[in-house]
């Protein structure tokens, strides 16, 4: 008789390159073995295509390989929601396709999730991973490092953070959540294909839902030219902590989010005002981040 699997890890992936191999091994090297491996491909034509297919048939039902009818390119969000329809585990557990697990990261994370049943999902703090490189010139640090951890995060209290300071969201690699509970949640926004994806689902489960905070880290979020992020910084679409097309889309889809739901928390439409400031009113944006004698020499300019 089948048995399904406790843990669904869902790795999706676009011609992923050179460390695609070195995260599906840090799942095949969990101390935890209650699970299954979905590679859920995006389309990709670098050959990782193959080497999933090669670990899907190396690991028969453990390891499986999802594509997009006709292989097609669709996107982030339509990929992970490729895989949460195809999961059968109680938990999702999510992987970027450059990143890499510990050994203990499943085992740990299952147990802390089981003894917390109010709590939706569980995170905790990514190393945002810079040393993997020899001729690296930035020290690694742990993100979320301003949150009181170790604790059930209440609702609203996760999205109010990241508000105010954007690199304040759980790492994809560090996050875990009940499956069912994303798939009452509507899984990820198909509309958002790449940047701020996860913030949509984020949101959607931060309003709703409490969260659990970790202050243990399982993941290395790897830092290179090739990832996400980066490769947005470098065509100019978005920079951390600057306003940026990207960053109104995902502010306005989350205040029309708010508003659908009539959620009408004070702190959060206070925070939400101050973020899409910048966007709204870029003159007051930028007064406001000038020194406050800077501001007295512009008031006197002003009145004479």
């Amino acid at each position: 008789m089948y048995s399904a699997p406790l843990v669904s890890v869902v790795v999706i992936f676009y011609n992923p390159g050179r460390f695609f191999a070195e995260a599906i091994d840090s799942v095949l090297s969990q101390t935890f073995t209650d699970w299954e491996l979905l590679l859920v491909d995006d389309g990709s034509t670098d050959g990782s295509k193959e080497l999933a297919q090669t670990y899907a048939k190396e690991h028969s039902g453990r390891v499986i390989y999802l594509q997009h009818p006709g292989g097609l390119n669709r996107g982030m969000s339509a990929t992970r929601n490729l895989g949460l329809a195809q999961a059968q585990g109680q938990y999702i557990a999510l992987l970027d396709a450059d990143d890499l697990w510990l050994p203990n990261k499943l085992a740990e994370q299952v147990r802390t999730l089981a003894a917390q049943p109010t709590a939706a999902a569980l995170f905790g703090r990514s190393k945002i991973w810079h040393s993997w490189a020899d001729t690296a010139t930035q020290p690694d640090w742990l993100n979320l490092g301003g949150l009181t951890a170790d604790r059930v995060v209440a609702p609203l209290e996760m999205l109010l953070h990241w508000l105010g300071d954007e690199s304040f969201q759980p790492c994809t690699s560090e996050f875990i959540a009940r499956t069912d509970i994303l798939r009452k949640l509507g899984g990820w926004d198909e509309s958002f294909k790449g940047l701020y994806e996860d913030n949509v689902l984020y949101t959607r489960l931060f309003t709703h839902y409490p969260v659990y905070a970790a202050s243990a880290t399982w993941s290395l979020y790897r830092q290179h030219p090739d990832n996400c992020c980066h490769q947005a910084m470098a065509r100019g679409e978005w920079v951390l902590g600057r306003p940026n097309p990207a960053k109104e889309r995902i502010l306005l889809w989350i205040e029309r989010y708010l508003h659908d739901n009539s959620i009408n928390d004070p702190a959060l439409t206070k925070a939400l005002a101050a973020a899409l400031l910048p966007f709204r009113n870029p003159v007051l944006y930028q007064a406001r981040q000038l020194p406050r004698r800077a501001i007295h020499k512009l008031r006197s300019a002003l009145v004479k």
